[in-house]
């Protein structure tokens, strides 16, 4: 593992790591670029781990700090999803410059996952979608992440202050405009417009993201894809046989 950086289109630095299962190899099967989700970073452990997973089964994996997260430039106040959807190509970007490899695998967990549907029928460079914690539709999905209580003074300060002591967002702002855009970013039109291998994985009893969502979001997809309930399993997958039957399913998927 490495740490990274690169620009995106306004000039913040971007910052996360590479899991290198082959140091220095000059080129790789299959390339994995992991996004998280939020107001998480790319250095939680879901995500750490599962990259560690992926490395150990070959793959090279990719993972970073959006814009205005945790390691990555930015000022966490102004974040927004439409941001971070834009942030992909500069990663892709970077894993093409720096790297070769035959096929390349975009994989988002829940906000990430957000971020990659809106995203992945834009770059050819994608070759197959893995969504986990994944939602049909934002417009229902802002209550998954704000309380009334957040909701209410988005509405009447225009901002929400965490204030979840051990997290990085800890006594942090965050402007109303992020919760807006649960209201226009479209998940059902981007997704009806991938056509590539979808992947679509979801923990049974996911107290984050109701499983019926990621049967909609099955329904709503096209051909070819697949759908994975996870018997049991929560939404960060936190006990190790979830996670492993997670990297399991999603490494077999990735070589098909």
């Amino acid at each position: 593992m490495r740490e990274i950086s690169f620009k995106n289109r306004k000039g913040l630095t971007l910052r996360g790591f590479i899991h290198e299962p082959k140091a220095h190899a000059k080129k790789y099967d299959t390339a994995i670029l992991t996004l998280h989700g939020f107001p998480g970073s790319c250095t939680g452990g879901r995500i750490t781990n599962t990259a560690k997973l992926l490395e150990k089964k070959g793959f090279l994996v990719m993972r970073f700090d959006f814009s205005c997260s945790n390691i990555s430039d930015g000022n966490f106040e102004d974040k927004l999803m439409s941001d971070e959807v834009k942030d992909i190509k500069y990663a892709i970007d970077f894993l093409e410059k720096n790297y070769q490899f035959k096929r390349l695998v975009l994989h988002g967990h829940y906000t990430g996952s957000i971020d990659a549907s809106l995203y992945a029928y834009k770059d050819k460079r994608i070759n197959r979608l893995i969504l986990s914690g994944a939602t049909d539709r934002l417009d229902h999905s802002a209550r998954f992440d704000f309380t009334d209580v957040q909701v209410k003074d988005f509405w009447t300060k225009g901002y929400i202050t965490y204030r979840s002591k051990g997290y990085w967002s800890y006594n942090k702002r965050l402007k109303k405009a992020f919760y807006d855009e649960f209201f226009t970013l479209d998940i059902p039109k981007a997704m009806k417009r991938y056509r590539r291998p979808l992947l679509i994985i979801h923990g049974e009893k996911d107290e984050g993201v109701p499983v019926q969502c990621a049967k909609e979001l099955y329904k709503l997809s096209n051909r070819p894809k697949q759908l994975y309930i996870i018997k049991g399993a929560n939404h960060r997958f936190t006990k190790r046989k979830w996670l492993k039957l997670f990297v399991e399913k999603a490494a077999r998927f990735a070589r098909s």
